[in-house]
């Protein structure tokens, strides 16, 4: 890595978002030419308050997150952070981006578009949906994402920080229909896997069938 890219993305870690916004212009911007020059996917994690956590670089296909455990959720909240990073070559969602939102309960996982001349193009952002009363198991994971439709960075026309609180909201909201007095012992279960998402759903199903044999009442899966 040149030592004006580490500079640069140095810098990135400095920079801090409007805390109503997913992404701003300049942020994009900025990641997209470092993406460019770079031929690699760049990546930051950002909280609720516009803070950029961490700067990640991939390779020209793919990006693997830090160790997020430390952060603790429940099952009516996301994990505070956003991920936001680019892709080179007009790819959408990939299983691995998927997969990282369902199992480390991201806010929203964004993709910023870069052109061949390095220059952002369309943001794509998924988000996970509230499992519905009625689907006490939360349905399959590749059925609970909402995609909004991908915009230029400056025309998301979305606040971050409503939408996130409308969400979990609902996500507690079920958690209180389908259990308001049930005495079982709480499970929340996670499943970590470097394999496919399918994989990742089969292997959480497997977990949940176990543990509700043994009495529990499984939360959630992550």
């Amino acid at each position: 890595m040149k030592a004006s890219h580490r500079r640069r993305l140095e810098r990135l870690s400095h920079r801090r978002l409007p805390p109503d916004q997913i992404i701003t212009p300049e942020l994009a911007r900025a990641l997209a030419e470092l993406s460019h020059e770079m031929h690699r996917q760049v990546g930051v994690l950002v909280d609720r308050k516009g803070r950029i956590e961490y700067v990640v670089v991939g390779d020209a296909r793919q990006i693997v997150w830090p160790d997020l455990r430390r952060i603790r959720t429940s099952s009516g909240r996301f994990c505070g952070l956003r991920c936001l990073h680019t892709h080179l070559h007009g790819e959408p969602f990939t299983e691995e981006d998927l997969t990282d939102l369902a199992l480390l309960r991201l806010d929203v996982m964004a993709i910023v578009e870069v052109t061949d001349q390095g220059a952002p193009a369309r943001v794509h952002v998924a988000h996970l949906l509230p499992a519905q009363p009625g689907d006490p198991d939360g349905g399959s994971v590749a059925s609970r994402f909402q995609f909004l439709e991908p915009k230029p960075p400056g025309q998301l026309g979305v606040n971050f920080l409503e939408l996130i609180e409308s969400l979990e909201e609902e996500l507690a909201r079920n958690r209180r229909l389908v259990h308001p007095q049930d005495e079982r012992d709480r499970a929340l279960l996670v499943s970590v896997t470097t394999g496919s998402l399918a994989e990742a759903e089969e292997s959480l199903e497997e977990l949940r069938l176990l543990s509700e044999s043994a009495g529990l009442l499984v939360l959630d899966t992550l």
